[in-house]
């Protein structure tokens, strides 16, 4: 099993490979590898493998922990652990949240879109309470890691073209069956804007032989298919393995050699280890090039990722400066100085305390 031991000394500030990693990032860092850890544990528990995968897989290989300029967890199963991990989890992860194309709550208007992996969270809102801050190594915004299913590809090209067409087509028809019905969606983006529901059904029922029962709940209908559509290919049938999500939308990427995944490593990971596919050269070679030791600083998303609480704390504090002590400025340095106006207000309120 995977554990990391953190003392007070991993969260100062630090520089890697050039780049500035500040005490917040690494304290976010030690939230995410407690949320592995929890992970693991029921994986152990199960006999079930997973590996570290996308940036997570380049920086446990390059740098022996996170890439400097990341700031999440990728990992992935093949198809059947996948499964299991997902129905053990909802027992024994109770205090997580999980987001997947399979698990979607439109009374409370949340957005989970097809994505084809499964998001773990431990929580959905920023948590300042004492005993949370304690459990999350001071780290008081969302965290979680991303988990992608592998399914195994058909060995002619033909019928795996057919499948992606398929599996791509029911999660269009999704997003148009979700932007008719759930408010939230608005207008349809031009992709699925002009298909119609009751003949992209018929379609489906064609190419597939299940029926959409469109008094039933045909958005479940639609994961279901989707999923069985991705993972119908069994393991003596391929040589490769995808996930489909990405590869049916054009991520060629996404695919990998099947025996890339045959062997497991562990390896060291920041201030303990983890697991890694035992051709990890072969999958960092399809996701990155085959220069993907040369490191480069682009940061690939709206870096840090919780830049979006941050601005709700800071708004939250300037609107009440007397929470100011439970708030303290620490927690917004990523948007403390992107709004003059604002920041003149918090100089107030924290004085010198930055």
């Amino acid at each position: 099993m995977v554990n990391y031991s953190i003392n007070e000394e991993y969260f100062h500030d630090e520089e890697r490979s050039g780049f500035r990693i500040s005490s917040l990032m690494k304290r976010c860092w030690a939230a995410q590898l407690k949320t592995l850890e929890d992970f693991d544990r029921v994986c152990s528990k199960h006999n079930l493998k997973w590996y570290a995968f996308c940036g997570t897989l380049l920086g446990a290989v390059r740098h022996k922990g996170f890439i400097p300029w990341d700031d999440d967890i990728d990992i992935c199963m093949l198809r059947g652990d996948y499964n299991m991990f997902l129905h053990y989890a909802k027992k024994e992860m109770s205090g997580y949240l999980f987001e997947n194309y399979d698990s979607y709550t439109p009374e409370e208007n949340r957005n989970y879109d097809f994505q084809g992996i499964t998001r773990i969270n431990n929580t959905y809102t920023a948590d300042f309470n004492t005993e949370y801050l304690d459990a999350h190594h001071g780290f008081p915004y969302t965290v979680g890691i991303d988990l992608y299913p592998l399914d195994y590809v058909p060995r002619d090209e033909k019928e795996y073209e057919m499948a992606q067409n398929i599996f791509g087509y029911t999660i269009l028809v999704g997003y148009k069956y979700k932007s008719l019905n759930w408010p939230r969606y608005g207008k349809p983006d031009a992709d699925y804007e002009n298909i119609n529901l009751d003949e992209a059904y018929e379609a489906i029922y064609n190419a597939t032989g299940m029926k959409i029962d469109k008094s039933g709940d045909v958005l479940r209908q639609l994961n279901d298919i989707a999923i069985n559509v991705a993972s119908y290919t069994k393991s003596k049938d391929s040589d490769r393995v995808a996930c489909m999500m990405h590869a049916a939308f054009g991520e060629k990427h996404m695919v990998f050699p099947k025996n890339a995944f045959q062997k497991r490593l562990e390896v060291p990971f920041e201030t303990g280890s983890i697991y890694i596919p035992g051709d990890a050269d072969a999958v960092l070679s399809r996701n990155y090039g085959s220069d993907y030791m040369t490191p480069n600083t682009h940061v690939p998303h709206d870096y840090p990722y919780y830049k979006k609480q941050e601005r709700w704390v800071r708004d939250y504090v300037i609107r009440n400066p007397e929470m100011a002590p439970y708030m303290p400025a620490y927690y917004i340095a990523d948007v403390y100085d992107e709004d003059p106006d604002k920041k003149i207000l918090l100089d107030k309120i924290y004085g010198n305390s930055r």
